[in-house]
């Protein structure tokens, strides 16, 4: 039976999916700002390692070292 992800584990997920909405439509944009589009792929990469690491029940420490 898979596991029901925890609800900060899924906030974390869904900002990582916005982060990767903005990256797309910037990336898309009449005049593309890819610039701004890899900045956000970075910060989804983040957010859903942090994702990870909630659910399964590690500790998610404020750092920018990850």
């Amino acid at each position: 039976m898979a596991e029901v992800p925890l609800p900060d584990a899924k906030a974390w997920m869904t900002k990582a999916l916005h982060d990767l909405e903005v990256a797309q439509f910037v990336a898309n944009a009449t005049v593309p700002f890819l610039d701004v589009a890899i900045y956000h792929c970075q910060q989804a990469g983040k957010k859903a390692l942090k994702a990870f690491l909630v659910h399964h029940s590690q500790p998610v420490e404020k750092t920018h070292d990850l």
